[in-house]
């Protein structure tokens, strides 16, 4: 590379996060007009090929006293991040403290980046021979040479792909021996990224109507396969007006490509080259909709939402380069009780801010809720919705954000990441279901995505909407709904957040419920009418204390009074939703004479029983074969017929799940369609969208699921719900898990009596009189959150305090411990209250992934003047706010 007499610098942050430091790298002087803060680049890193983003440019740097390495490839020619994303990420990095790279990276689509890969190849003969000669070659080493020699300089995906086919013993040993000694070297490269724009053929008709008569007229006077191919070309055309793509034309037809030239030839079709979108919502059905009048709780909430959108928007954007800067957001709580309409508060602020010209971000907590969210949207604003998750290819995710980048979609609607769209105009973003844990990342960086939201909002002077029927606690301490339990000396705890409630279950608007009564053929249940909208009662709630089923002589899972309403549900032709947050035949599998229980040698937790079968349906009468499967690491093993510890035959199955439930159904009520609804079923693409579909559709009477089914489900037909075992997880040593179980029970006797008719919920239990139990069972979610506050208060635990949990895992437990122990001391010096300090102590779950696992929790105002200068090991996992202290 020629020298620069002044030398172009740029910042860079490398996206694996490992250096976390930014590094300083030399701009070449083809990339100097091109390239700029927000840039995706590739530059070396000592022997490996790697990628970053550029933080900033100095165009005039001083010459350094050591040489600098250049930039090898610039991989997109507009910034992939601008200013408010490099912000709001430097933002992320200290708040969580995480790598910046990390924080860059959440912005950045999968498949963009291209993946390290290593080449496998021979040395160069004339390269220096001392280092072979000094080592034997093993006859396993020979054939690793042989077979590269052979082959050619190759990557080392498809060497193991060769090894795993022709069943070389220890290759990667050979192969590590191979490098050490010279024999073969392994050298750093990057593969091409796997998202790239798409380029296909386009077929336009050149011909009026007119003259498609006259040639297809031409090709009946000589019929043949190849005529009846092109009239089939003329004919979908013109269904499509005119332009179709190649590949669907050949495949809806039949013709071939030869066809499509035959035709282009005598001037029929013009065939041309275009870019293809690739986009997940393409097959989607929908009918466009028009808004309903709103009741008169919509219409003040609406109100509210519609003066802070006005004047955000005469606020104008907000530019800053630190976030701390930012102006306050307008955030407003939309508490509302499920099937309140909270939806079309959404949909309303949504058409405001398309009107203004500005975007919205949507966000949903789990992935199989995105389509039919993304569907309501669709239905009212088609072809300006962008869908955004996990389960999208690469392809559709790098094309969707493109063209959400060019302003082509204003409206986003997604999981989690879909927060870190690139919207350029940003005025409005709702987040569902806010109380879900899933807005909280359980991989680094641990991000919360709600926190996360106000500050996007505050960049973009945009509102925020949280909305849910039980709103966490730290969202119900902002909005005081309870002022005198929220009065923290640290005074974080400043209403920030507009409350507005929705009360009332809003059935619908009555001529539409009367069409709906009519295809339906039921009669409708309501309340009262208020300018024809028609009111719905939350669903009643029976707790049955499963205690006095036993002492009865039941010892079935299903009390008799879910039994009879079951039985009465499928008898009037009504669907019922069974809710066990737990997945699988079996929880547990024991030995009945050693008493141990069968472990997952990677976590040292109890696998759980499965039934697998071959079967397309999800309603098994009997299993190909038992599996034992780990939740944890997906390890899978057998079910052994013996004990593997003492060699017993007497082994038993502990506890039930999901998949249990459905076999006793089936057996009970063998006439009655089943759906299960967990991660064994749904994991696939679509498949959860498929599910419900046929549920919806009245194609099954009984849908059984975890905790997918308690949220935001619209189901109409459904009159029972039924809590198999309310229980599971509300004695964790978890200071969430009463809130958790009564949001998963509050939730799902939501999907009650949506519909026009009356709803019904049997909630079983073993601990009827447990707080979470009990006020879910009244709908009282205020009162749920005046007492558990008073106790968090009490204890000192969040919302009156913020947590910073640190982890040590390694394979060595008493390494784990005396790693955790070394920071407890340094943390103890910096915390002003030795009772701030929780532990350090062993995780609830000991091992995962073969190691062992111990943490300390710290108790702190603001996590930041914890953790600055604070001495953490590499491998010290750091977690602010965390979800979960298991």
């Amino acid at each position: 590379m020629p020298s620069l007499i002044v030398p172009c610098l740029a910042e860079i942050a490398l996206l694996s996060g490992v250096p976390a430091e930014p590094l300083t790298y030399l701009v070449p002087d083809e990339f100097r007009a091109v390239i700029g803060p927000g840039s995706l680049v590739v530059v070396p890193l000592r022997a490996n090929m790697v990628t970053g983003v550029v933080l900033r440019v100095n165009n005039d740097a001083q010459a350094p006293a050591y040489v600098l390495r250049a930039i090898d490839k610039l991989l997109d020619n507009q910034p992939v991040l601008d200013t408010n994303r490099l912000t709001l990420a430097a933002w992320i990095s200290r708040e969580y403290h995480t790598p910046l790279g990390r924080a860059c990276a959440l912005m950045i689509p999968p498949g963009l980046t291209p993946k390290t890969a290593y080449v496998i190849q021979v040395p160069d003969p004339s390269s220096a021979s001392e280092k072979r000669k000094s080592h034997a070659m093993t006859p396993a080493i020979a054939e690793l040479v042989r077979f590269v020699k052979t082959r050619g300089p190759l990557l080392e995906r498809k060497l193991a792909a060769h090894a795993r086919k022709s069943k070389f013993p220890n290759w990667r040993d050979s192969l590590t021996q191979a490098t050490n000694a010279g024999f073969l070297v392994r050298k750093s490269t990057l593969e091409i990224p796997k998202a790239h724009p798409t380029r296909t053929t386009v077929v336009q008709l050149t011909i009026g109507p007119q003259t498609v008569e006259l040639a297809q007229a031409n090709f009946v006077r000589k019929p043949s396969d190849a005529t009846v191919r092109r009239s089939a070309i003329f004919e979908n055309l013109q269904r499509k007006n005119g332009m179709a793509w190649a590949d669907w034309l050949l495949a809806e037809t039949g013709a071939t490509r030869a066809d499509l030239a035959w035709m282009q030839d005598r001037g029929y079709l013009l065939l041309g080259d275009a870019q293809r979108w690739r986009d997940p919502l393409a097959d989607s059905d929908y009918i466009s909709k028009t808004a309903p009048p709103l009741t008169g709780d919509q219409q003040r909430a609406w109100e509210a939402v519609a003066r802070g959108l006005d004047s955000s928007n005469q606020s104008g954007m907000v530019a800053s380069d630190t976030a701390s800067n930012l102006d306050e957001p307008r955030e407003f709580l939309l508490r509302g009780v499920t099937g309140s309409g909270k939806t079309e508060i959404y949909l309303r602020a949504a058409e405001h801010v398309l009107a203004m010209g500005n975007g919205a971000i949507i966000l949903v907590p789990e992935i199989s809720l995105t389509p039919q969210t993304a569907r309501r949207f669709l239905e009212r604003f088609p072809g300006q919705v962008a869908l955004i998750h996990s389960r999208l290819s690469p392809g559709e995710r790098y094309d969707t954000w493109r063209r959400i980048r060019s302003g082509d979609l204003a409206i986003v609607v997604g999981a989690r990441s879909a927060l870190f769209a690139p919207v350029p105009k940003l005025g409005l973003v709702v987040i569902d279901e806010e109380h879900d844990s899933s807005y909280k990342q359980d991989s680094a960086p641990h991000y919360d995505a709600r926190a996360v939201a106000t500050v996007v909002a505050r960049q973009h002077g945009a509102i925020v909407i949280l909305g849910s029927a039980t709103p966490s606690l730290e969202i119900i301490a902002r909005a005081t709904l309870l002022p005198a339990q929220t009065s923290a000396a640290s005074g974080a705890l400043e209403s920030r957040i507009k409350l507005l409630e929705l009360p009332n279950r809003v059935r619908g608007h009555a001529d539409r419920v009367a069409e709906q009564a009519i295809r339906l053929g039921v009669k409708p249940v309501f309340l009262s009418e208020e300018r024809s909208v028609v009111y719905q009662p939350l669903p009643n709630v029976q707790i049955v204390d499963m205690r006095r089923e036993l002492r009865a002589g039941n010892s079935s899972m299903f009390g008799g009074s879910l039994r009879t309403a079951l039985a009465q549900t499928l008898s009037r032709g009504e669907q019922a939703l069974l809710f066990l947050n737990r997945r699988g035949l079996a929880s547990c599998v024991v030995c009945r004479d050693c008493g141990q229980p069968l472990l997952c040698p990677n976590d040292d937790v109890p696998l759980t029983l499965h039934g697998e079968t071959t079967a397309v349906s999800t309603m098994p009468t009997a299993y190909a074969k038992p599996i034992l499967q780990c939740h944890h690491c997906e390890h899978r093993e057998l079910m052994p017929s013996i004990c593997p510890g003492c060699g017993s035959p007497r082994i038993k199955q502990i506890g039930i799940g999901t998949q249990r439930i459905e076999d006793v159904v089936q057996t009970e009520f063998k006439t009655a369609r089943i759906v299960r609804w967990d991660r064994d079923t749904a994991s696939k693409r679509g498949a959860a969208d498929n599910l419900l579909k046929r549920f919806v559709n009245r194609q099954a009477d009984v849908l059984i699921g975890t905790q997918m089914i308690a949220k935001g489900l619209d189901l109409p037909m459904v009159t029972l719900v039924g809590v198999v075992l309310a229980d599971v997880g509300l004695f964790l040593p978890d200071f969430r898990a009463s809130e958790r179980v009564f949001d998963l029970i509050e939730q799902v006797a939501g999907r009650a009596g949506r519909g026009l008719l009356k709803g019904q919920v049997i909630v079983q239990t073993y601990n009827p009189d447990h707080p979470a139990i009990s006020f879910a069972a009244h709908h009282d979610v205020l009162g749920f959150a005046a007492h558990e506050l008073k106790h968090r208060k009490m204890l000192d635990l969040p919302p009156f305090t913020r947590l910073v949990r640190f982890e040590f895992a390694d394979p060595d437990p008493a390494m784990a411990r005396q790693k955790c122990s070394d920071l407890a001391r340094q943390l103890r010096t910096r915390i002003a209250n030795p009772a701030g300090l929780i532990g350090p102590s062993a995780c609830y779950f000991p091992r995962r992934n073969k190691a062992y696992r111990w943490q300390v929790v710290a108790r702190c105002v603001t996590p930041n003047g914890l953790l600055d200068g604070l001495q953490l090991p590499r491998d010290c996992i750091v977690d602010v706010d965390p979800a979960t202290l298991l």
